[in-house]
C-alpha cells in the first residue's frame, strides 16, 4: 500500500511527458483502404476517398477523431470531401512518401502538411513544400489557408520526409533531404508556426544525385528520436545515422546496410533497438540489431525475418499497437511484424495481418510523426467475469516501474497495481478503460486500451403457456449479441428467437465465449372453439331469422359490437361473429343472408265457366304481404270493365252482371311498394293483355 501511495505522489509531482498515439490512430491508404486503431488493434475502414499508389498521410486528433487525411495532391476532410482549397498541392502520389501532416504545438486548429516531388522521368522536380491547414475554416472541416499553399522549402527534393518530436516533448521536427547533394534539411514547428528561415543542414551520407533511384526509398526517424534511416533504392542500401533530438542534426553515418534487391520500406522499432526493410523487386523483410555495438556488429546482424507470398514489399509503419505493419501491392490485407522488439524470426512475421475487407492495398501506408508509436503497448484480450485477465507491456525497455489502473473502481486496491505482470478480475460485464504509466528516472509515458468483460451465457425462456390452435408464439432465448444457438439439439437452428405452431417441450442452448446455458419451456395448444351460424340463407321482406354462435362458447362479438349468443337478422347481408373460449382463443364464422324478392305474376288467359278452375283473373305473388294495389281491365274500345284495389278480388269475366264477351282485354295495374331495395323487383306500373276463353 505505501508503493501505490508513493507512486501516486510520484505521479502528480514528477515534471513528465507522456507520448499521446490518438494521432496515429487513423489510417487511409491505397484504393480506399483504411484502418483504425481505437481498441489497440487494426479495425477495417471502408469510407476512405484516397486513390494513391504510394505516399500518403493521416491526422487524428488527440482524442482519437480522424482530422483530415492527403494524398500529397488532394486534401480530404473528415467527411471524407474534398477540403476547401484542397486541390493542387504539389505532392505525388507516385512520390515514396509524397507527404506528412505535422501539428502546430499548443495549436489545435492548426496544421502544416509538408510535400515532396516525385522523381520519375518526365516529371519536375517541384521540391520540399509546405501548405497550412486552418480547422477554424468551413465550419470546422477546415482548409488550406490562402497564401500558404505549395510554399517552397527546397528547391529540389528527394521522394523523402520524415518528422519527430523536438527532445522537449512539444515541437517537431520535420526532416528532407535535398536533390544532388548529402544534405538534411530539418526544419522546427513550434507554438509559432514553423520557422522556414533556420532549417538545420546536415550534410552527412551519399550524395543523392543523377540515379532517380537514389532518391527513391524510405526515410524514417526512430520513434524515440535517436536514429534516422534512408534506403537508397538503386544502390540495394540502406544509410543507418544518428540524429539529436536536441539540435536537429543528422550526425555520423553508423553503417551502411545492404539488402538484395531496392530496399524500399523500412521502420525502427519503439527504442531503436530494430530496423527493419523490404524489398521494392523482393519478397524478403530484413532485420538488424542497431544496439548490437560496432557498425560491423551491426551490419553482421542482418537476419531475413520474413519471406512475403509475393514479391513487391512496400512501405513499413509502426502502428498504435506496437506492431509494424508491411504494405503489399494489389493485396487486400497488410503484412505484419507482431514483436518487433525481439531479435530474429522471434519478431514473429505474419503474412496476412491486417484484413482490408475488400479494399486493395498498394505500395505505400500513411507517414506520421514518429512520435506518435514511442509510447507502451498493452497487450491482453478479451475475457469473461470472475476469469483472470493478465496485463503485460509489449516493451519495457528503458522502464524503471510501472503504475496500473483496471478501470474498474468497484474493486477496491485491487484496481491498481504495481506489477509489471499484473492480473485482474472482474465481477460486472462491460467495457473498461485499463491504463498504465511507465516511469524512467524523472519521466514517464502512459498506454490506454479498452478490455471488454463478457457476462457468462444467460438464456431464459418465458414460463410454460398455452397458445389456441392456428397461432404461434415467438421464443426468445435472450437479448445479446454474439451467441451461438440450438434448439432442441438442432444446431441448424442458431437464432436467437424460435417461432413455435405446436404442442411440445422446447429446449434452447446459448454458448457465447464464456459459457453455455440452457432452458426450456413447454407450450400446449389450445383446440379452437366450435361455431356454427349454418349455411347462407334468405328470408322474406319484413321477416327475420335468429342465429346461434352455440351456447358452450364463453363469450361473443357480432359485427355490431354486440355480445349476445344470439342474434336477429331482419335485413340482407353479411353476418359474422367471433366466439371466445375461457382461455381466449377465438373462432369465427360467417353467413351470407340475401333477399327472397316479392314479384306479381300475372296470367295471361282465364276462362270463367264455374268448374272452378282458372275462373278468375287474378295475380299471383311470391308471398303474401300488404302494399298498395291497383288493377284495371279494359275491352277492346278502351271501356273499363273491372277495377279492384284489393290484390285478393280477381274479375270473374263480368261487368255490371253482363257475361262479357270472349275476346283479348287489355290490363294496368300500378303498385306501390314500401321501399325501392333488393325485396322488390320489376316495375311499378305494369300492363298487358289478356285473353277470356269461353
Amino acid at each position: 500500500m505505501r508503493k501505490i501511495l508513493y507512486l501516486l505522489i510520484v505521479l502528480f509531482t514528477l515534471t513528465n511527458q507522456i507520448y499521446s498515439q490518438q494521432e496515429g490512430i487513423y489510417w487511409y491508404f491505397g484504393y480506399g483502404a483504411g484502418l483504425r486503431f481505437l481498441n489497440g488493434y487494426p479495425e477495417t475502414l471502408t469510407n476512405g476517398s484516397l486513390v494513391t499508389t504510394e505516399g500518403c498521410s493521416t491526422i487524428s486528433d488527440g482524442a482519437g477523431n480522424v482530422l483530415f487525411y492527403t494524398d500529397g495532391i488532394t486534401v480530404y476532410n473528415r467527411n471524407h470531401q474534398i477540403m476547401y482549397n484542397g486541390n493542387g498541392l504539389m505532392g505525388d502520389p507516385s512520390a515514396t512518401q509524397s507527404g506528412v501532416i505535422v501539428p502546430v504545438p499548443d495549436d489545435p486548429l492548426s496544421y502544416y502538411i509538408f510535400t515532396v516531388t516525385n522523381l520519375d522521368v518526365g516529371f519536375e522536380n517541384k521540391g520540399f513544400r509546405y501548405s497550412k491547414v486552418d480547422l477554424n475554416l468551413e465550419g470546422g472541416l477546415g482548409g488550406i489557408v490562402n497564401g500558404e499553399k505549395n510554399r517552397i522549402l527546397i528547391e529540389q527534393s528527394t521522394e523523402r520526409v520524415t518528422s519527430v518530436k523536438h527532445y522537449n516533448g512539444n515541437d517537431i521536427w520535420v526532416i528532407a533531404h535535398q536533390w544532388n547533394s548529402n544534405s538534411f534539411y530539418t526544419y522546427l514547428v513550434t507554438a509559432d508556426g514553423l520557422d522556414i528561415n533556420n532549417p538545420i543542414i546536415s550534410d552527412v551520407g551519399l550524395i543523392q544525385n543523377i540515379d532517380f533511384g537514389k532518391g527513391k526509398g524510405y526515410m524514417k526517424v526512430a520513434p524515440n528520436g535517436s536514429k534516422l534511416a534512408v534506403a537508397i533504392m538503386s544502390l540495394n542500401m540502406i544509410q543507418l545515422f544518428d540524429f539529436n533530438d536536441a539540435t536537429g542534426e543528422v550526425s555520423e553515418l553508423i553503417a551502411d546496410l545492404h539488402v538484395d534487391h531496392w530496399p524500399y520500406g523500412i521502420e525502427f522499432s519503439r527504442k531503436a533497438g530494430f530496423l527493419y526493410a523490404t524489398e521494392r523487386d523482393g519478397d524478403k523483410v530484413y532485420q538488424w540489431d542497431v544496439q548490437a555495438g560496432t557498425p560491423q556488429a551491426i551490419i553482421d546482424s542482418r537476419t531475413i525475418v520474413g519471406t512475403l507470398a509475393t514479391k513487391k514489399g512496400g512501405a513499413m509503419q509502426m502502428a498504435p499497437d506496437g506492431k509494424i505493419y508491411i504494405a503489399r501491392q494489389g493485396k487486400y490485407y497488410l503484412s505484419v511484424i507482431n514483436k518487433p522488439y525481439l531479435a530474429g524470426t522471434d519478431c514473429d512475421f505474419q503474412e496476412n495481418g491486417a484484413d482490408l475487407n475488400g479494399k486493395l492495398c498498394q505500395e505505400g501506408l500513411p507517414c506520421f510523426v514518429q512520435s506518435y508509436f514511442n509510447s507502451l503497448f498493452i497487450q491482453t484480450q478479451n475475457g469473461c467475469v470472475f476469469d483472470t485477465v493478465f496485463y503485460n507491456l509489449y516493451d519495457t525497455t528503458g522502464i524503471d516501474s510501472v503504475y496500473w489502473t483496471f478501470g474498474d473502481p468497484s474493486s477496491g486496491v485491487n484496481n491498481y497495481s504495481t506489477d509489471f505482470f499484473p492480473y485482474h478480475i472482474y465481477e460486472k460485464p462491460g467495457k473498461y478503460n485499463v491504463h498504465v504509466t511507465g516511469y524512467y528516472l524523472t519521466t514517464s509515458t502512459g498506454a490506454n486500451r479498452e478490455i471488454e468483460i463478457f457476462d457468462l451465457a444467460k438464456v431464459q425462456l418465458r414460463s410454460d403457456t398455452t397458445i389456441c390452435q392456428g397461432d404461434s408464439i415467438t421464443l426468445y432465448a435472450n437479448n445479446d449479441t454474439g451467441y451461438i444457438y440450438k434448439w432442441n439439439g438442432d444446431n441448424s437452428l442458431n437464432e436467437r428467437k424460435l417461432i413455435v405452431k405446436n404442442e411440445g417441450l422446447y429446449r434452447v442452448e446459448g454458448t457465447n465465449l464464456c459459457s453455455t446455458a440452457t432452458d426450456s419451456v413447454y407450450i400446449s395448444v389450445n383446440q379452437l372453439p366450435d361455431v356454427d351460424l349454418g349455411r347462407d340463407t334468405a328470408i322474406k321482406y319484413n321477416s327475420s331469422l335468429i342465429l346461434d354462435a352455440g351456447y358452450w362458447n364463453n363469450s361473443f362479438l357480432w359485427q355490431d359490437g354486440s355480445t349476445g349468443q344470439y342474434f336477429t337478422v331482419k335485413d340482407t347481408g353479411t353476418y359474422w361473429v367471433d366466439v371466445f373460449d375461457n382461455l381466449g382463443c377465438k373462432s369465427s364464422d360467417t353467413v351470407l343472408v340475401k333477399a327472397i324478392p316479392f314479384r306479381i305474376y300475372f296470367p295471361t288467359a282465364f276462362t270463367p265457366n264455374n268448374d272452378n278452375v282458372n275462373d278468375l283473373f287474378l295475380p299471383r305473388t311470391t308471398y303474401d304481404m300488404k302494399f298498395e294495389y291497383e288493377l284495371r281491365v279494359f275491352n277492346r274500345w278502351g271501356e273499363e270493365v273491372f277495377k279492384t284495389d284489393d290484390i285478393n278480388k280477381g274479375w270473374d269475366g263480368t261487368y255490371n252482371g253482363i257475361v262479357c264477351p270472349a275476346g283479348v282485354y287489355v290490363w294496368y295495374t300500378e303498385i306501390l311498394v314500401p321501399e325501392n331495395n333488393e325485396f322488390f323487383q320489376g316495375p311499378a306500373q305494369m300492363t298487358g293483355n289478356l285473353t277470356l276463353i269461353r
